[in-house]
């Protein structure tokens, strides 16, 4: 199984932190919905299109989102490969 790689700094690269923020939603859109209600489907299939036009147009706006929060400060300076502008 491969290790989680980590960036100088000792966080997780943008790249992981979009997929574990992906997939936490997709999950949760998928439990609400068999719990509380079937609209909340809909979050996992916004995050589902969100996937699809990363993949298509090769900007991810959940890790241009995350490049902004307080932990990743100095990713933006920085550049780092895999960071989605």
């Amino acid at each position: 199984m491969d290790e989680v790689r980590v960036q100088e700094a000792g966080g997780l690269s943008l790249l992981r932190q979009a997929q574990l923020a992906a997939g936490a939603m997709a999950l949760l859109g998928f439990l609400l919905g068999v719990l509380v209600s079937p609209w909340w489907h809909a979050l996992s299939g916004f995050v589902g299109l969100g996937l699809i036009w990363a993949g298509i147009s090769g900007s991810c706006g959940m890790a241009t989102l995350l490049s902004y929060m307080p932990w990743n400060r100095g990713l933006r300076e920085k550049g780092p490969a895999g960071a989605v502008s």
